[in-house]
């Protein structure tokens, strides 16, 4: 055992002392003279001085630049295991990419080689910093480190682990309930921010709260089936931080404050460390898209090519580890999958109507219509599949539900909402859902009747599998009937093609260097990067800006991009439009309409054309009478949802707006937030290019994104989550089979599309994806537990065997 001690010491001085010498030469490699292809020139040095030390500052800011990025991997990878181990691995992963970078590259550029070595000095600075607070940091995150005994308290040896666990409670309890205060203050604040309906939701939420409190297992119902269906975006114009984002920080909060959450459950043998390393490298592309920081205006959390953008697409994952560490630390509950089946069944249902609901408003009984139904996912507004994601993810609890109720009514209603939803789905005209929830049926029909066979240990259990099977194959070929359908599957072909196309396109636009490779181009970042690249005749957006206290709407035209607002006005009512334009730049045109319509196809629209001058810095005030025609007719139930929208018509011009009014009879505005002084509020766009907006790929957009470290790592986690599955569907598991289901058919819709770049999305599948992952594994033992055990059974091998 010495012998072993001496020499891991002398393998981690020898490490120090590696480590001590990469950091000196990271930072004196800030003088080497380079030419301007990045080549070492020392003949610059004595030649021409000047040009020299001109050069150094652009060498400093890639270093300021390049340990800002690191910093954060080395604080956070100091709290979680030890600085020894991070100066092993950076030491030897410093070598490799140099040595492959040498080979690879037969004249590689050294501002190359300074990325890789100014890592050195952001680690070291990450590793001072978390060095420095490490001890302090039980006081603040509960269950991160063992918690030391409280003051004035004393543990004896002989004390009951009920005793042990109420000390350590204490401890920690402060810290979760301090957390707890401080995101319930979140919630108020941003209810207090809020746009619409502050009221109703405060008041929902503080329902939600007491029925958390009252039964903590609520969230495993109430989140799943509000996931799909809380959505105002379309009303508040609100999609960075919305009503959905309340509720699971308010779940998030009253966890905390009960102690229900502990970081402990995520350390699960061998899910923990790709987990970790996940995370890590997640918060590094976070960093990367969200920096340099903009200001805080009107556009910071109203476009996706905002540099925030890197927030929105981050919650997907920080919500996705909540589901999980809120799931893994759960009491024992037998019926917890039950009830995370309830939540997804009252989900399915509650879109499927939905779906049916508007595709009888839309396209009636008509085979012919080419209407694709988008339900209560607004995130749709620039295309994508999230509908159909959703359903092929959710209808295998379903499913599950049905097959492990016991009440014959109860059961019914499981089943017809499966057929609903599969019906549903074909009301999306998705060909990559259709696929992927044929493939979940297959492992479904196999793995329940692997699971009843086990559990009635006869040769039977496969006829009602078999005859949900039939009867979901019976709404798939009655769903794919239409006339709309078979043109979607004769243009399969030509689709594809598209598809690769665009996938080498996002690729191509990536930046050269390690950085991008390692960490892609930056969470959130694929619409600001395709907008650059576009500008300024293919690509449509819109900005908010100020002149003289004054905002206003700059609307850019190269696709079908639409600023738009719900309305609801009468049939047949005189309506007057008021709007102030003008182009000080270029030609330019606008257009406004008036039609039945949630995101995409419209119906009895309204058209009206504003004429714009070009050129002058003066507002041009144009009034428009019209009829509403009959927009907006019908009782509750059968009237369409109506939409005001803007619409520059130019390519490549730029029409700017405000003191938009639309007036009814009565001399009522319609209309919310016309003159933009609360700049997105209220406004929600829809682009009908939809290729801009997404890599349309799952593994295309990590790499883009995220690099090829986020890219493994997430295909490990996945590999891992399979084995456990497949383990556990082969000794009988219904439970593993609904998971698994799942996992195959995202991973299937992932194939044509992004998925994680909607956080709600991103939540299911991050969430479900780490369940699966640690799938049948326990939680890993402290390390003094470990020590301990590990020391008891060399006392207990020592007495067995007695001495020679």
């Amino acid at each position: 055992m010495a012998v072993t001690r001496r020499a891991g010491l002398q393998t981690s001085s020898t490490f120090s002392l590696l480590w001590g010498l990469l950091l000196m030469l990271a930072l004196g490699s800030i003088m080497v003279p380079l030419d301007g292809n990045g080549r070492v020139d020392f003949a610059q040095w004595a030649e021409t001085p000047a040009v020299y030390f001109s050069s150094l500052p652009a060498h400093g800011y890639l270093l300021i630049k390049t340990a800002i990025l690191w910093a954060p991997v080395g604080f956070l990878y100091t709290l979680a295991v030890d600085t020894r181990v991070i100066k092993i691995w950076a030491s030897l992963g410093i070598f490799v990419l140099l040595a492959v970078g040498m080979v690879m590259l037969p004249a590689p550029d050294f501002r190359m080689v300074l990325e890789v070595l100014f890592a050195i000095p952001g680690l070291a600075l990450g590793m001072w910093w978390a060095s420095r607070i490490k001890g302090a940091l039980p006081r603040f995150i509960p269950g991160a480190l063992p918690a030391a005994p409280i003051a004035g308290t004393t543990i004896q040896a002989d004390d009951t682990p009920r005793q042990k666990a109420a000390v350590g409670f204490q401890k920690t309890d402060l810290a979760g309930r301090a957390a707890a205060v401080l995101l319930a203050a979140g919630v108020v604040l941003s209810l207090f921010l809020f746009p619409l309906m502050q009221v109703g939701l405060a008041i929902g939420l503080a329902l939600y709260g007491i029925a958390l409190w009252r039964w903590p297992w609520a969230w495993l119902i109430i989140v799943p089936a509000a996931l799909p269906l809380l959505d105002l975006a379309p009303w508040t114009g609100r999609f960075f931080w919305d009503e959905f984002d309340l509720l699971m920080l308010a779940t998030l909060a009253v966890a905390l404050w009960q102690g229900r959450f502990r970081l402990s459950a995520w350390a699960v043998p061998k899910l923990g460390v790709l987990l970790g390393l996940f995370v890590l490298f997640w918060g590094v592309s976070l960093m990367v898209g969200l920096f340099p920081l903009q200001p805080l205006d009107a556009n910071a959390f109203s476009a996706y090519w905002s540099h925030y953008n890197s927030l929105r697409l981050g919650k997907g994952l920080l919500w996705g580890l909540v589901i999980y560490g809120l799931y893994r630390s759960r009491p024992d509950d037998a019926n917890a999958f039950i009830k995370l089946s309830i939540g997804m069944a009252l989900g399915v249902l509650g879109v499927s109507l939905w779906a049916l609901w508007e595709q009888a408003l839309f396209a009636g009984a008509a085979t012919t219509a080419d209407y694709r139904v988008t339900a209560g996912f607004s995130s749709m507004h620039t295309g994508g599949g999230h509908f159909e994601a959703y359903l092929v993810i959710a209808l295998p609890f379903v499913w599950g539900l049905f097959f492990s109720l016991r009440n014959s009514l109860c059961r019914a209603l499981a089943g017809a909402g499966f057929l609903l939803g599969a019906y549903a789905m074909f009301t999306t005209v998705a060909r990559g859902g259709v696929v992927a929830l044929g493939v979940a049926l297959l492992i479904l029909i196999l793995g329940t009747w692997l699971a009843r066979r086990k559990q009635s240990s006869r040769r039977t259990g496969l006829a009602a599998p078999m005859a949900m099977g039939v009867l979901t194959l019976v709404v798939m070929v009655a769903g794919v009937s239409s006339v709309f359908w078979k043109q979607r599957l004769e243009q399969t072909g030509a689709d594809a093609g598209i598809r690769f196309r665009h996938w080498a396109d996002v690729l191509s636009m990536r930046d050269s260097g390690v950085m991008a490779a390692l960490f892609g181009q930056g969470l959130g970042s694929l619409p600001a990067t395709n907008l650059a690249s576009q500008l300024p005749d293919k690509a449509g957006s819109y900005r908010y800006a100020s002149e003289g206290g004054n905002t206003y709407l700059a609307l850019n035209s190269a696709g079908t991009l639409y600023m738009a607002q719900r309305v609801a006005p009468h049939p047949a009512e005189t309506l007057r439009l008021e709007i102030s334009v003008r182009a000080p730049l270029t030609q330019a045109g606008l257009e406004a309409s008036l039609c039945e319509k949630i995101l995409f196809n419209s119906r009895q629209c309204q058209w009206l054309k504003v004429k714009v001058k070009t050129g002058g810095q003066e507002w041009q005030r144009h009034t428009q009478t019209f009829s509403s025609g009959e927009v907006g007719a019908g009782n509750l139930l059968t009237r369409r949802p109506v939409q005001f929208s803007l619409y520059n018509p130019a390519p490549g011009t730029v029409a700017q707006v405000d003191n938009v009014r639309l007036l009814d009879e009565r001399g009522q505005n319609l209309l919310r937030n016309g003159d933009f002084s609360q700049g997105g509020d209220f406004w929600f766009f829809k682009s009908g290019d939809h290729l801009f907006w997404h890599a349309k790929n799952l593994w295309v957009h990590l790499l883009f994104e995220q690099g090829w470290l986020e890219v493994m790592l997430f295909s490990l986690i996945m590999i891992l989550a399979l084995v456990r599955l497949m383990r556990a569907v082969g000794q009988g598991g219904l439970e593993a089979t609904v998971l698994l289901a799942a996992l195959g058919a995202w991973a299937i819709v992932g194939m044509v599309d992004s998925l994680v770049d909607a956080p709600r999305l991103a939540l299911l599948v991050y969430g479900l994806l780490f369940i699966g992952a640690a799938w049948g594994a326990s939680p890993r033992a402290p390390v003094k537990s470990r020590q301990r055990s590990r020391h008891h059974r060399r006392q207990g091998s020592d007495s067995v065997a007695g001495p020679a």
